[in-house]
């Protein structure tokens, strides 16, 4: 009882600058793997990517809810619907971190194309709203992502994305910036069952984070996953499951400060591409 309200009071000390909490990787494959994200292709690129986005063809809906440090005040949850048209795929998604008496939410609208086999290209569009319980104010802003990805052979794939790169701000009397994100990172299949990825993330507001995942599909089924990231020093692990149309992913991120962390995460496909 006494570290969770530690946890909270802390927390809580935080708000008056602004820290945005909705900038973690979503989806419990990327968040087992190291929090790598930036150079694949799967439903969550509609968060963690906008370029992945063009490579998914089915119509597409997904939840994902993580538990940060196992306290349900600092939970973060999302969902995804995508819609593959004609000239690429549409996404649209809704984040929401924290809980009643403060929590911060992203409502997304996605856009991804293929340009030939070695350039994909994404750009989602964002608006985001800080809300407090009480009489404080609810501040709101609007800011854009953009994300690239390129296959540079049948087995690597590069992914650079940034968001908000024109570092808009709330209008506050501190006039705070929402932080600038960069990421950087390479994904290699060394085989048809085996994936390694690496990345590397800049946050205008913390220190450079250094990714690494892995990713073993065990059977026709079934996946095996582990990372670790530096900022802060984290191990991850993870499974899999596809059934049918459904993709069940499963996530524990462990740190020896902060705690555990466990996060869910939900594929349903609709309506399979046409052959």
């Amino acid at each position: 009882m006494k570290r969770s309200l530690l946890w909270i009071g802390l927390f809580l000390l935080n708000i008056p600058a602004y820290s945005w909490d909705l900038l973690g990787n979503v989806g419990g494959r990327s968040t087992s793997m190291g929090s790598c994200s930036v150079s694949f292709c799967d439903f969550w690129s509609i968060q963690n990517n906008p370029a992945g986005l063009a490579q998914w063809r089915s119509l597409s809906a997904g939840i994902s809810y993580e538990n940060r440090f196992l306290m349900k005040e600092l939970s973060y949850a999302n969902a995804g619907f995508v819609i593959p048209i004609n000239i690429g795929t549409l996404g649209v998604s809704y984040s929401r971190f924290g809980f009643e008496n403060y929590n911060e939410n992203n409502v997304g609208l996605a856009f991804a194309r293929d340009f030939g086999p070695y350039l994909k290209m994404g750009l989602k569009l964002d608006y985001l709203s800080f809300r407090f319980s009480g009489d404080y104010t609810t501040r709101r802003t609007a800011t854009f992502e953009l994300g690239i990805q390129s296959d540079i052979t049948d087995y690597l794939c590069l992914g650079v994305y940034i968001f908000n790169p024109i570092h808009v701000k709330l209008k506050t009397i501190y006039n705070q910036h929402v932080p600038i994100v960069f990421r950087f990172g390479l994904s290699y299949t060394i085989t048809k069952d085996f994936i390694m990825a690496t990345e590397v993330e800049y946050d205008s507001d913390r220190k450079m984070d250094y990714r690494f995942g892995l990713e073993y599909h065990t059977t026709k089924s079934f996946y095996v996953r582990a990372g670790v990231h530096t900022n802060p020093g984290t191990a991850c692990f993870g499974v899999g499951y596809t059934v049918n149309r459904v993709i069940i992913d499963v996530s524990a991120t462990m740190n020896q400060l902060t705690g555990t962390t466990l996060q869910a995460s939900l594929i349903f496909t609709i309506k399979e591409p046409k052959p």
